[in-house]
């Protein structure tokens, strides 16, 4: 007999199992958060194909409500990426760091949007904490890409490029655990 498993289920079990590998300190809807980003991102199509910075634009011009909906999608987009596809961002115009500031950006005007009066709500303590922890989330939604089998942490190169950009905790695991120490060399010309 076989079981169906839903999505938000098998995401959510990789999800809390990463984020207590990495001992990344968040709370039970922070983990929800993310469960959900990656059941919808990857079962859907709501990747946008207009560029980031023109998404950015057209949420500053408009109301609150379109405001706080397009940059929350500039925020999803931004960690979505940054955790299952930064390597396909090596050698582009736009880069990791682009996608990580856009992302930290985007959930810090959306927890500004959600504060009423000097109080906090719960939406407001969420984004908060998405745009604070925002590296250690991508590199939490880069093991569970890489346990999905989406991506493959076995070329050490990339794996160490992306520590030297980035300085993932994440990266810097799979390179001690390959044996590897990290370490940041200097490019610059002695003078």
């Amino acid at each position: 007999m076989l079981t169906e498993i839903r999505p938000i289920d098998h995401f959510k079990e990789l999800v809390a199992t990463a984020i207590k590998r990495q001992k990344v300190c968040t709370n039970e809807m922070a983990e929800y958060y993310l469960s959900s980003l990656l059941a919808d991102y990857v079962l859907t199509e709501k990747m946008s194909s207009e560029p980031l910075a023109i998404t950015y634009f057209k949420a500053l011009s408009s109301g609150r409500e379109v405001q706080a909906r397009l940059m929350r999608q500039l925020g999803d987009i931004s960690l979505f990426t940054s955790g299952f596809f930064s390597d396909s961002l090596k050698r582009k115009v736009v880069d990791i760091d682009y996608y990580i500031s856009m992302g930290v950006t985007s959930y810090s005007y959306v927890a500004s949007l959600h504060k009423e009066h000097g109080t906090e709500n719960p939406m407001t303590s969420l984004f908060s904490e998405l745009a604070g922890k925002f590296n250690a989330f991508v590199d939490v939604l880069t093991e569970v890409s890489e346990k999905s089998r989406l991506t493959s942490s076995k070329d050490i190169l990339r794996v160490y490029e992306r520590w030297l950009r980035t300085k993932s905790r994440q990266a810097e695991r799979i390179l001690r655990e390959l044996g590897i120490e990290p370490y940041r060399v200097d490019t610059r010309t002695l003078q």
